[in-house]
């Protein structure tokens, strides 16, 4: 369940209820790169509440007369989602697929463990670019324009996550990693609604 690594990270900064989890997620813009439905953090929540990795903490008035319940993640739901967030940086496939959600959380990891992990990714994107141009180079024209342009693209692609890899190596090795700041992601939340309005 996708949406649990979600909530499980949100709750790692602080208690919430599932509407303000929901609220942060898109403010991050996890639409862009994921197909988690924040419309289902609810019934995930529930399923974490079930499995002892989140509890109910107290209840919250809301101005139309009900209740919002605010959870906080248990010391169990903190070492599943740490299984999670490596479980991500192992994943095959495109970096936007597979570690863009990871990403948001990188503050929360085990550095060391993400960064053996992002070696052995590069070293596999580094692979795989060199395959492609062998390819490309040896079918040469017979590839036709449209098997040209996609080879390119692809050598595009892992050129650029082979960039994004190394980048996150080099502050891994040097502790610069930071945590977000509530005021910044404030200051997103608003950019992300003006923006969604203009479109």
């Amino acid at each position: 369940m996708k949406a649990e690594f979600y909530i499980l990270g949100a709750l790692h900064r602080g208690d919430f209820h599932p509407y303000e989890i929901r609220r942060r997620l898109n403010n991050a813009f996890v639409e862009c790169y994921t197909d988690v439905d924040v419309g289902t953090l609810y019934y995930a929540v529930r399923q974490l509440v079930k499995s002892g990795d989140i509890i109910p903490k107290t209840r919250q008035k809301v101005t139309r007369g009900g209740e919002r319940t605010i959870y906080r993640i248990t010391s169990q739901g903190r070492k599943r989602f740490q299984q999670l967030l490596l479980k991500r940086f192992q994943e095959e496939g495109p970096v936007a697929q597979t570690i863009y959600p990871a990403l948001l959380f990188l503050d929360l990891a085990d550095l060391p463990a993400v960064a053996e992990l992002l070696r052995e990714r590069l070293r596999q994107t580094e692979s795989a670019m060199a395959k492609t141009r062998a390819i490309k180079r040896q079918l040469g024209a017979g590839l036709g324009s449209g098997n040209s342009h996609l080879m390119d693209h692809l050598i595009q692609v892992r050129r650029l996550d082979g960039r994004l890899l190394r980048r996150l190596l080099g502050e891994i090795k040097t502790l610069k990693i930071r945590a977000p700041q509530p005021t910044a992601i404030k200051r997103l939340g608003s950019l992300s609604t003006g923006a969604k309005q203009r479109s």
